[in-house]
């Protein structure tokens, strides 16, 4: 790998591991080091399939050699080993002045991960049965344990024959099982992806990055050592096992000429809000389709006729995660308005798609609906009226007493008149706007205050950090300018060195059993932006 930027001559760059050894599910420290040189960012490292890597701080330091000064760059990232096997990281070249400085490539060893009669191990699975390209599959990853979990955050399968699906999400759950004299704490997570081309791959099951709460030894008061916010805290990542996968492509054989694209199991009907309308008024028909594939982009066919009108509402579609499968519901409103007395009877409506359940494509035909149409057209008045609109309405003949006269010889009596009377304002103005320039002030600090909801947190401990943390996530995000409010540490570090110091002290607090919560301090960081 090249990097984009440069390097002196003299310049020169190393890249070690701080252990040569891992087991699957740890992470181990990779540190670059880059000497004599301007770095503007770090430099990326890429690791084979089976490694994770992610860019954890950058420090500098200067050390003093044969009577000159050199300055040193150390990047330091998490490696973290996803399945057993060997590995080799790099080399990394970086562009040099002449020719590009090279560090040599550093090997990594992961091994097999050994478990504990089933706990401490991360289990995924898939539903059982072939995948078809367009098919929404749910991963599903289970682990229990008898430690105290503090916090966890997932690390979803990735693969390149399988995309996350837009519009729905995860679903995850933690509770507490019984499993003779030791309680078992369970995590699990439901995760939807779809198979976007065939092929036969293996799926990495996806990790799960856990810190446990590890009792500390503080001299003899055993009271102090059992307390969680004297508790440590260690990080273990948990690597689910792999999943062989086969997506096969949609069979052309039963094809229909007009294929929707829908993949999955549907049910379709539709019905009228009545069956009997006059002319001129109007039936909705709400048609639902529904099932476990995806439905985003999903059209009705168009109704056309000479006796009847046809108007599509904006159709509703969602999506979720229910009993570990996907549930998709899509409604259309359609209005229909008849123009002609007697039976009105409307186009069937037919719908399309490939159930993998079944290997074949179906296809569904709902019976057709028949309106009684009564009434008769209306006027011709009436409707030369509505066709025409303002533009074809009678004049109406103003009667004089209804118009007041125009004035012509209005005087100003004041000494300026016409467009020099507004400088008579100037100075009041000012005044006003210097007096009301603190209270604006203030009012947008009670605003942006009272639209976080700092006056809204809850009493308790724990759900007062909970909410601390909230508000501190959505002010970073718009700062940053992004949609997404989850946030690692680096993401904040551009944010300066008070939001990187909230950032850590919230996430200490977490730890120490909600203590020491940095609110005062951050009401007054939110408000320096308001």
């Amino acid at each position: 790998m090249l990097s984009l930027f440069t390097l002196a001559s003299a310049a020169s760059v190393v890249m070690q591991l701080a252990a040569p050894e891992i087991v699957a599910g740890q992470t181990v420290d990779l540190y670059v080091q880059v000497t004599d040189a301007s770095v503007p960012k770090p430099p990326a490292i890429a690791v084979p399939d089976g490694l994770r890597v992610e860019f954890d701080s950058r420090s500098i330091s200067r050390e003093m050699l044969n009577f000159q000064t050199h300055e040193i760059v150390t990047f330091r990232y998490k490696v973290t080993g996803m399945l057993a096997g060997e590995y080799d990281i790099g080399p990394l070249s970086l562009r040099g002045d002449a020719q590009p400085v090279v560090a040599p490539a550093v090997h990594l060893t992961v091994g097999e991960r050994g478990t504990a009669g089933g706990t401490d191990e991360l289990v995924a699975d898939l539903p059982n049965g072939d995948v078809w390209v367009g098919q929404l599959v749910v991963v599903h990853m289970r682990v229990a344990t008898s430690r105290q979990i503090v916090s966890a955050r997932w690390g979803p399968p990735e693969n390149p024959l399988l995309a996350t699906e837009p519009g729905i999400e995860p679903l995850t759950a933690e509770y507490r099982i019984g499993q003779g004299a030791t309680p078992l704490t369970v995590e699990e997570l439901w995760y939807p992806m779809r198979a976007q081309k065939g092929g036969k791959t293996t799926l990495a099951g996806g990790s799960l990055l856990a810190q446990y709460a590890v009792r500390r030894k503080r001299g003899r008061n055993d009271f102090f050592n059992d307390l969680p916010m004297f508790a440590d805290v260690e990080n273990d990542t948990l690597v689910a096992n792999s999943l062989p996968i086969v997506v096969k492509p949609l069979p052309t054989e039963g094809r229909p000429a007009q294929f929707s694209g829908l993949v999955g199991t549907f049910h379709f009907e539709a019905r009228p809000s009545s069956t009997d309308v006059r002319v001129g008024d109007t039936v909705t028909v709400d048609v639902t389709l529904s099932g476990n594939g995806t439905l985003a982009g999903y059209t009705l066919p168009r109704w056309s006729g000479e006796t009847f009108r046809v108007y599509d509402d904006t159709p509703s579609t969602s999506s979720k995660l229910a009993d570990g499968a996907v549930a998709s519901v899509a409604t259309f409103k359609r209005a229909v308005v008849p123009a002609a007395a007697g039976p009105l009877t409307l186009p069937p409506l037919e719908a399309n798609w490939f159930d993998p359940a079944s290997g074949r494509y179906e296809a569904v035909r709902l019976d057709a609906i028949t309106l009684n149409v009564t009434g008769s057209a209306a006027p011709a008045a009436l409707e030369t009226f509505s066709a025409g609109g303002a533009a074809e309405r009678a004049a109406v003949p103003a009667e004089a007493e209804d118009i007041l006269p125009v004035r012509t010889n209005v005087s100003l009596s004041a000494p300026l008149s016409g467009a020099w009377a507004w400088l008579t304002c100037i100075p009041g103005l000012a005044w006003l706007g210097v007096q009301a320039l603190p209270a604006l002030r203030r009012t947008r600090r009670v605003a942006a205050t009272t639209a976080y909801g700092f006056a809204d947190l809850p009493v308790d401990p724990e759900g007062r950090l909970a909410g601390l943390e909230r508000i501190f996530r959505e002010e970073a995000a718009r700062r940053l300018e992004r949609a997404e409010p989850e946030l690692k540490r680096e993401d904040v570090l551009p944010l300066g060195e008070e939001a990187a110091a909230l950032y850590r002290e919230l996430d200490l607090a977490r730890y120490r059993g909600a203590s020491g919560l940095p609110e005062a301090r951050l009401r007054a960081w939110v408000e320096a932006k308001a």
